[in-house]
Order: structure tokens, then sequence, then C-alpha cells
């Protein structure tokens, strides 16, 4: 399997903290059933494309379902885990069923240029992210190369054409 290609992965989880003193980390899930992570195996470490190890009897005490230990190869010790924290963790799409008209990965919005509904380009996608109150894109603005960070809902992007690699946003662009 050919893991070089980023438009190939899917973004399953993320190290999130370190665990002990034996190079162990955290990860979360970002799978909608966080066990699921184990159906996308083998699970590869964002930029190193080191496959990463996790353990699934050992999730996080109970009240945090989503997390799990997992033991990266290189690391075995606390300082180098400390590195891999906030990687991702990514999966072959091979792995995943094929996208139904209007579905698509969010690592598909990745690199999408965004116009307002006049259809001029307000920017690129760069990143998407969650920080616990809904999806945001992360937005580089052609006029000025600012980062601009907008809610990922119905309202602000009515439109995603991934073949296109084009997204209609409500967003009004004042700068």
């Amino acid at each position: 399997m050919n893991i070089d290609k980023k438009k190939d992965l899917v973004v399953v989880g993320q190290i999130v903290k370190t665990y002990g003193i034996k190079g162990q980390v955290k990860i979360v899930s970002y799978c909608q059933e966080p066990t699921s992570i184990f159906d996308y195996e083998p699970i590869f470490l964002e930029s190193t494309n080191e496959k990463v190890k996790i353990n699934f009897n050992k999730r996080i005490n109970n009240s945090s379902k989503n997390q799990f230990l997992a033991k990266i190869a290189s690391s075995n010790c606390v300082e180098t885990s400390k590195l891999l924290v906030g990687k991702k963790l990514l999966a072959s799409k091979q792995k995943f069923y094929k996208c139904e008209k209007n579905d698509f990965f969010y690592s598909d919005l990745e690199g999408c240029c965004v116009f307002n509904k006049k259809n001029e380009l307000i920017g690129r996608v760069t990143g998407i992210y969650n920080f616990g109150a809904g999806d945001i894109l992360e937005i580089i603005r052609d006029k000025n190369n600012s980062k601009i960070l907008i809610n990922f809902d119905k309202k602000n992007f009515p439109s995603v054409f991934i073949e296109e690699k084009k997204i209609i946003s409500n967003f009004v662009d004042e700068n």
C-alpha cells in the first residue's frame, strides 16, 4: 500500500498526551464508534508513516470511551513521546466505504477553494479542526494570506463540490 499520497489517507485519531515513562501515548479516536478505529488498521503516524499499535484492552478511564493507549515503536521514553503529541493518526481510505453522492471525508476538504455567493475566491482550506463546539474550517485568504476560521455547517457552507475542489460560502469577507 502506498501511504505517501495524502489523498489516500483519512485522519482517524490523534495523539493527545503521553502516558507513563515507557513511551506510551494516549490517543483519541475520531471515529463515530470509537472502537471502530481498530477496523482501519494498520494505523500510521502523520509525517513519519510509522505504524501505530493501539491496545484495545487499555481504554483510558471509563468516562472517556474514545481514548486508548498506543505504542509508537520509535518512542521508548516520555521525552520522545512528548514530541508526538498533536500528531494525527491516519488510515488508508481503501478501508472505508465508498462515499455516496454529496458525501465526503473531511480530509477531502483540505486544499479546496472557497468562493462566496458571487463566485469570488475567498481562499483555500488549509485545515479542519474541532475543539469541542463543532467543526471549523481554517482558510487562508487569497487577498492577503491571513487565516480565518469559520464554523463548518450548512448555513456557512451551503454547497461542497469535492470533485471540483470547490466550496461555496455565505461568509462575507470584508477584508
